[in-house]
C-alpha cells in the first residue's frame, strides 16, 4: 500500500477544485423566456418608437406625400382597369391604407 502524505492530498484536492472551477464558470445558463422578455422588452419598445418617429418624419415631407398620392391614384385606376367597380376600387384603396414595408419573413 502506498502512503500519501496528508499535505499532498490537500494540494491535490485544491488543484482539482481550481482546475474544474473555470469549466463550470464557462457554461452560462440560458435565461428563461420571462427573463428574456424582461431584458429585451425595453430595447424592442425603444426600437419601435424610433421606427415610428422615422416613418412620421418621412411621411411629413411634401415629396413623399405627393408620391403617396400618386401611388394611391394609380392603384385606384389600376383596380378599375382590372374590372373592379369604382366603389369596389375605393373600398380596396381605403382598406389598404398607407403602403409600408412588410415584416421580415412575410
Amino acid at each position: 500500500m502506498i502512503r500519501v502524505p496528508p499535505s499532498t492530498l490537500v494540494l491535490g484536492a485544491a488543484a482539482f477544485l481550481l482546475l474544474t472551477r473555470p469549466v463550470a464558470a464557462q457554461q452560462p445558463t440560458a435565461p428563461n423566456p420571462e427573463q428574456m422578455q424582461q431584458m429585451m422588452g425595453p430595447m424592442m419598445a425603444q426600437m419601435a418608437t424610433v421606427m415610428l418617429e422615422a416613418t412620421f418624419t418621412a411621411l411629413a415631407k411634401p415629396e413623399n406625400t405627393e408620391r403617396l398620392a400618386d401611388f394611391t391614384r394609380h392603384y385606384y385606376d389600376a383596380l378599375i382597369k382590372r374590372g373592379f367597380t369604382k366603389e369596389e376600387a375605393l373600398q380596396i384603396v381605403i382598406g389598404t391604407g398607407i403602403p409600408h414595408p412588410m415584416a421580415p419573413g412575410r
